[in-house]
């Protein structure tokens, strides 16, 4: 018993680390980069909010397991960019060492407990995980919107890119389709792209 508690807790100091994993996105005021616990609870916020909004049913407590849950591999394999196409594909090996280096720091039965979690989150094929999985596409870019383009301008982000990166989300439910079009509109009217859809930053703050 005394093992277990003990890798528990040091599992839970090494969470910690996760508050420093920094993301691309920016946060409102442009000071500094939004960091994966963050990313981690406003996804939190955004599925409970849409749990009784989507046509379909989910176990709330799971879908929020997994939000909590989806990036801990970044501790040891860090954040790739979404537009950064070489990255992405580097990141599935480095994630897949990650998770076995971090679950497998935890008691047996609570390492296979996480690690379904992640991988059925990475899959989206359940209920939850189609909530959580469209959460995350969406918070992402929420977060830029609200961050008035910054990282999207510095990367020189299109409009088509971001229509393939909030496809998933778009598609997976009319109620969080109609929110992502919403953030869309916002963008369009506060000039996001130029002629050539390509993203130059709103530079206007954040408005309604």
């Amino acid at each position: 018993m005394s093992d277990r508690i003990d890798s528990m807790l040091d599992f839970l100091v090494l969470a910690d680390r996760f508050k420093t994993v920094e993301r691309r996105a920016y946060i409102e005021d442009g000071s500094r980069r939004e960091n994966s616990a963050e990313h981690s609870w406003h996804m939190a916020l955004c599925a409970i909010l849409l749990e009784t909004e989507i046509g379909f049913p989910v176990d709330l407590g799971r879908t929020l397991s997994m939000v909590l849950v989806h990036d801990l591999v970044e501790i040891y394999a860090g954040d790739a960019f979404a537009y950064d196409a070489a990255a992405r594909e580097a990141a599935v090996a480095k994630e897949e060492a990650a998770a076995r280096k971090l679950f497998g720091s935890l008691p047996a039965d609570l390492g296979a407990k996480l690690e379904a979690l992640w991988r059925e989150f990475e899959a989206h094929e359940t209920p939850e995980a189609r909530l959580a999985y469209a959460c995350d596409r969406l918070q992402g870019f929420l977060q830029v919107y609200i961050s008035d383009g910054k990282s999207w301008a510095e990367a020189r982000v299109t409009r088509e890119m971001t229509r393939k990166r909030t496809a998933p989300a778009r598609e997976a439910d009319p109620a969080i389709e109609r929110l992502v079009e919403r953030i869309y509109e916002r963008i369009e009217r506060r000039g996001f792209w130029n002629a050539d859809g390509v993203a130059v930053g709103g530079g206007k703050g954040v408005v309604p």
